[in-house]
């Protein structure tokens, strides 16, 4: 039978929320101007909305091809399973392993209740096939009340982007930069997830190959590495350790892996194996490694960032500041701290702020969120609790600690 080609569109799918807008109104400039400024000085923080963390809750690139009687069944059944999919995608970015395998399927009819608006792009069809690219944006508010009230914890704090440095072989031998490095190939190759902790991977160019060396990398050489990741914008680095053993060709392979995330965070040190599969390639023994160390990094990350319900605390904090803009940036960056679920404006000066903050956690679980938003919180025995803005990770207090463990432990054989 003949099919008619493919056609191309692009196609946006709003949910429109009755009551946003309202009758405009005129009034005197200086009366508005006024108005403006009382409100970005004495306002404190609204409660979060799911507008203040929208990237979280937005799942895209969803891919659906569907094949029907027709287009416009076609189209509706991959529209349907787009839905699904993204749902998923959405909870497994949120939910740790544990709370993800107590987690009960929803049907369509409850993922739609669910989801703000989505996006078609890359839309083609024929007489009976139907193909798109879809992206969702979920409504937060309601996300997180379904996820409380089945009591499951979760966490939504995102992590500031992590560069990935990926060594092969055994310590004393291992290669970094070299094209003679397939666990770097695997991490090139993959296709980067919208996980709350956001991998990238570095060029590899003359830059880089002066930056660190292999052997300085798995020795933790913090000044380095902190050189490379301010080249790429980032703060922590993930130094991957991987070592072949067996035979690929003939089917025996098994890859050991170490990775430890270095920077401004506590040091966490991750080993894993993977053994080769029936008719897997080392390319894809590799990929699935690196896919297992993803997983691995962001579900540490879960587990140090989980929202739980009924621990919300109070907090007084206070805010040196040197201006107006100072104000509203540290506002706008509160606005997107998920452990913040409110905040109010007690106090205001020309030279400082004070701020009742209600959040979720505990104070290092503050501390944390709030420096994936350049803020830094710290206690002053005389004035308590400040928040200041910040741009770059303070130093490391003592100098001793740039020196690591190797990143394969002494479990795994530097050689054979």
């Amino acid at each position: 039978m003949a099919h008619s080609p493919l056609r191309d569109r692009r196609v946006r799918a709003k949910i429109l929320d009755p009551g946003r807008f309202a009758m405009p109104f005129r009034q005197p400039l200086g009366a508005l101007f006024l108005g403006i400024l009382v409100f970005a000085l004495g306002a404190g923080v609204a409660p979060r909305t799911g507008s203040a963390l929208s990237d979280v809750f937005t799942v895209s690139d969803v891919k659906v091809d569907v094949t029907a009687e027709t287009a416009a069944a076609a189209r509706e059944a991959a529209h349907a399973e787009g839905h699904v999919l993204a749902m998923q995608k959405l909870l497994a970015r949120l939910l740790p392993r544990d709370e993800m395998a107590r987690m009960r399927a929803l049907e369509l009819p409850q993922i739609v209740q669910y989801v703000r608006d989505f996006e078609v792009e890359d839309e083609r069809t024929s007489d009976v096939r139907y193909l798109a690219s879809l992206t969702f944006r979920f409504k937060a508010d309601a996300v997180r009340d379904f996820l409380r009230t089945n009591s499951l914890l979760f966490a939504e704090t995102q992590s500031k982007p992590v560069l990935v440095l990926a060594a092969y072989g055994p310590t004393g031998e291992a290669v970094l930069w070299e094209d003679t490095n397939p666990w770097a190939r695997a991490w090139g190759v993959r296709r980067p997830d919208e996980w709350l902790v956001p991998l990238q991977v570095p060029l590899g160019d003359l830059g880089d190959v002066a930056s660190v060396d292999a052997s300085q990398a798995l020795s933790g050489d913090r000044e380095r590495l902190a050189a490379l990741a301010k080249r790429y914008g980032t703060e922590d680095v993930l130094v991957t350790q991987a070592v072949l053993k067996g035979d690929p060709e003939a089917g025996t392979a098994r890859v050991q892996v170490g990775s430890s995330r270095i920077g401004t965070q506590q040091l966490q040190t991750m080993l894993a194996n993977y053994t080769q599969k029936p008719g897997e390639s080392l390319a894809e023994l590799l990929t699935r490694a690196a896919d297992g160390v993803d997983a691995d990094v962001q579900e540490a990350w879960k587990q140090r960032n989980l929202l739980r319900p009924g621990a919300q605390r109070r907090i007084i904090v206070s805010a040196p500041i040197t201006g107006l803009a100072d104000w509203l940036e540290v506002k706008r960056r509160l606005a997107g701290v998920a452990a913040v679920q409110k905040s109010e404006v007690t106090l205001m000066s020309r030279k400082r702020t004070e701020v009742d903050l209600t959040y979720v956690g505990d104070e290092q679980q503050l501390i944390l969120a709030l420096a994936q938003r350049d803020l830094s919180l710290s206690l002053n025995p005389v004035s308590g609790w400040q928040v200041r803005l910040s741009e770059a990770p303070a130093p490391a207090a003592d100098p001793a600690a740039a020196v690591l463990p190797e990143v394969i432990a002494p479990s795994l054989p530097a050689s054979e």
